[in-house]
């Protein structure tokens, strides 16, 4: 008896403003890319169950296009694929008050066999194959420990899904606006299903033996660079055996967070030549996305960097940030020095602001003159 786990797939995700040459955000169409792969490479597994553990669109209102392939996919993925699918909705398209529809709706309301679970907590059963699902969505966080999350006995095979946060997970990136507590072992009743499928962390991460983050199908979390060296895919389980198999997918753009450089008493001549080395070392730089940190730079340095060399690489690659952190005369650590790192372009706009013009001058004129030198 197969299941696939799923999570945060983001559809409509965008980012960096970058059209491809039909006029569709890049990003957004490489979420797509990597939720058709998946739906491919599932088929190929031809489960008993499919569970998506919230956050499948990104937003509450997406974009057309990424609503029309969703469908679209889902609907040539059942030529194939029998396999019921449960969705519970996630923080990301839950709808914020009764007057409006979620998404999801629209997507079970098309699509054959699939079960949207939204706002409240819900018990779903597949009598066929004696399985229930117990769904917990996002909207329903604030009150689950008042409700006895428990398997139900008269089935073979219990799965419990949330959209959620859990205790042990470290992560700034996880709010739980809404959430009365974070999930536990305890609160959850986690040894008594057989399976517990959650969303919302981006990590595939194994918390028991039977309790999973599947993590995103690709990297579209608010600090990606977080997720750069990390996989992307989905879950296989088998709940007769326990084995459990994670699929990483071959879609998801490169991300490259190149280590950070200490330019402390370098001339600009010597970190200008330090970046173009770093950067010659990426392979398949028009398809990546990059980060590249100087740090214990002085203003001197920033205003005689090449930009005109900066200004390449931005064109070239899907995304180039070059994150600035000031050389300060008081001691700092390592995190709180990545707090204060700011993206080349960012300082050039605080600049911007503070700069006085000669009077008779033309501020915008200028300014505007400025951006079409650097961009």
């Amino acid at each position: 008896m197969k299941l696939v786990h799923l999570a945060d797939l983001h559809l409509g995700y965008r980012a960096y403003n970058r059209l491809t040459s039909k006029g569709l955000n890049i990003r957004e169409r490489d979420v797509i890319k990597a939720f058709k792969e998946s739906l491919d490479r599932v088929s190929a597994i031809n489960p008993d169950i499919i569970i998506m553990a919230g956050d499948i669109f990104h937003r509450p209102r997406p974009g057309n296009t990424s609503i029309y392939l969703c469908i679209k996919f889902l609907l040539d993925f059942r030529k194939v694929c029998s396999a019921p699918v449960v969705m519970i909705s996630g923080n990301h398209e839950a709808s914020k008050s009764l007057e409006n529809e979620n998404i999801l709706k629209v997507i079970e309301a098309t699509v054959p066999g699939v079960k949207v679970i939204d706002r409240q907590i819900e018990q779903f059963v597949l009598q066929e194959r004696s399985i229930s699902i117990l769904g917990v969505p996002y909207n329903a966080l604030c009150g689950f420990e008042k409700t006895s999350l428990l398997p139900d006995n008269n089935y073979k095979y219990n799965i419990l899904t949330i959209h959620g946060s859990y205790e042990s997970i470290k992560c700034p990136e996880l709010d739980t606006y809404g959430q009365a507590s974070l999930l536990n072992a305890e609160n959850i009743n986690q040894a008594k299903w057989d399976y517990v499928a959650l969303g919302h962390y981006h990590k595939y991460t194994k918390l028991a033996e039977n309790t999973f983050y599947s993590g995103a199908i690709e990297r579209t979390s608010s600090n990606i660079w977080q997720e750069a060296q990390e996989p992307k895919g989905f879950i296989e389980y088998n709940l007769e055996t326990g084995e459990q198999v994670f699929h990483s997918l071959e879609s998801p753009r490169k991300v490259v967070d190149v280590k950070r450089i200490d330019v402390n008493n370098l001339t600009a001549e010597e970190i200008n030549l330090k970046i173009g080395q770093e950067v010659s070392k990426i392979a398949d730089i028009e398809d990546s996305i990059i980060r590249l940190t100087l740090e214990n730079i002085d203003n001197n340095a920033i205003r005689n960097l090449d930009y005109a060399k900066l200004r390449s690489y931005r064109k070239k690659a899907l995304h180039f940030r070059l994150n600035l952190i000031k050389k300060s005369p008081a001691l700092q650590t390592r995190e709180s020095s990545l707090k204060e790192g700011k993206d080349l372009f960012e300082f050039f706009e605080d600049d911007l602001k503070n700069f006085e013009l000669a009077a008779g001058l033309n501020k915008e004129k200028f300014d505007e003159l400025a951006r079409n030198y650097l961009y």
